[in-house]
């Protein structure tokens, strides 16, 4: 996907200029770094970031005050949100719709209209999801997460509320799948069922969530983790119970949890 935000960070403070340096790594946007005495061409960004009070820029619409403090894990979808609206949003509304499982459906339904269905690793559904933003700039945006299984529906829904939940333009619902039919919705789209199921999720109204719900990670779900560590390992790795439980939380993907573990074995054999 083309990289179309273009952020310009002007600060002279060292913390700020790390923690931002991290939390854009990976990112979709293209960053660029400014000192307080250099001049910044105004036309070659969409947003400059600072930590001035008073600051002379031409566009004052176009610069977002910053503090330390202020630097939380939603900030990139906050600044994705504040460009897109600014650029006069093509949609009114934006649904995500989510299918959870092994392999997650994701639908992005704009004003109706199908745009977007594909599936997403649990590591990767975040940046997916700020893809859309970029793509379909969109007044509102709805994300819909289906309940069933209800674990995985749960840690889905917590790892999105930590980065979309404070957004005021982002609401997020979760949806009671035994009401939605995919075959009602998408009977004759090219779409994989977890796509399909999504694209139905999207289109049914679900309950609002403001704050985040309890999730315990099953042991069986553990053990069907461990049991994959096995298998793509050629029965060389087995992840341990605090490993295999990252990997459930979506917090790494099972490839890095299974480099990790041999780095471990690998360290212990050089002791």
């Amino acid at each position: 996907m083309p990289l179309n935000y273009r952020i310009a960070i002007q600060t002279d403070d060292t913390r700020l200029y790390h923690m931002l340096l991290k939390l854009f790594e990976g990112s979709p946007l293209r960053v660029k770094f400014f000192t307080l005495n250099q001049a910044i061409p105004l036309q070659k960004f969409d947003l400059i970031i600072t930590t001035q009070e008073l600051i002379d820029h031409s566009s004052a619409s176009q610069t977002l005050q910053l503090q330390p403090k202020q630097i939380q894990p939603d900030l990139i979808s906050k600044i994705i949100g504040i460009i897109a609206r600014r650029r006069e949003p093509k949609f009114r509304q934006l649904i995500i719709g989510i299918d959870p499982g092994k392999h997650i459906g994701v639908a992005a339904i704009c004003d109706g209209m199908t745009l977007a269905a594909e599936t997403s690793k649990l590591p990767q559904l975040t940046k997916k999801i700020e893809e859309y933003l970029i793509l379909f700039p969109s007044e509102m945006v709805v994300i819909r997460v289906g309940d069933q299984p209800t674990w995985v529906s749960k840690v889905i829904f917590n790892k999105l509320f930590t980065v979309f939940g404070n957004n005021d333009n982002v609401k997020l619902e979760i949806v009671e799948e035994a009401f939605s039919s995919s075959k009602k919705i998408a009977p004759d789209l090219p779409f994989s069922p977890d796509e399909t199921a999504a694209i139905a999720i999207a289109h049914r109204h679900g309950k609002v969530k403001n704050h985040l719900v309890r999730s315990i990670v099953p042991e069986g779900r553990i053990k069907e983790i461990q049991k994959w560590s096995r298998e793509m390992s050629g029965n060389r790795i087995t992840l341990d119970v605090e490993l295999a439980r990252l990997v459930a939380l979506g917090e790494v993907s099972l490839e890095q949890a299974i480099m990790q573990k041999e780095k471990q074995l690998e360290a212990k054999k050089n002791e």
